[in-house]
């Protein structure tokens, strides 16, 4: 993908991010919903969506620093890395996950243990579509 293009579409995502993030906090605010979950998860989101476009003002600032990261987000070195830093950090969500699976069973807490169960569910199954694609692609 071009690099340009590749931009344009970060700046959306910072839009959506802050879009969505102001919704919860709206949602939230407006009823008045026990768990200050939904407001805290809108407000980080908001705060990443706007950290994405400082970052993205500074990077298209001018043509010198915007092909100074194109460098540095192409190097075979910084992608080999961010590759195995995302593989390692699946592999060990996946592992803890289904630790504190067994671990929950165990002490008898089956309903904390359920959502564990699926998340450690859904991201194999996640892993295998996405295996299935990349092999047809590659």
């Amino acid at each position: 993908m071009e690099y340009k293009k590749k931009l344009k579409q970060r700046f959306f995502v910072a839009i959506f991010y802050i879009a969505v993030g102001l919704v919860l906090i709206l949602a939230d605010v407006l009823n008045h919903f026990e768990n200050t979950f939904i407001f805290s998860f809108g407000f980080a989101l908001m705060v990443m969506g706007i950290a994405r476009l400082i970052r993205h003002r500074k990077i298209t600032k001018d043509e010198k620093s915007m092909r100074k990261q194109e460098l540095i987000e192409t190097d075979e070195r910084n992608r080999m890395l961010s590759e195995r830093a995302k593989s390692w950090a699946f592999s060990y969500t996946l592992m803890i996950a289904g630790i504190v699976v067994i671990v929950l069973s165990l002490s008898g807490n089956h309903e904390l243990a359920q959502p564990f169960a699926w998340l450690v569910c859904g991201m194999t199954v996640l892993y295998w579509i996405c295996w299935i694609l990349l092999g047809k692609k590659y």
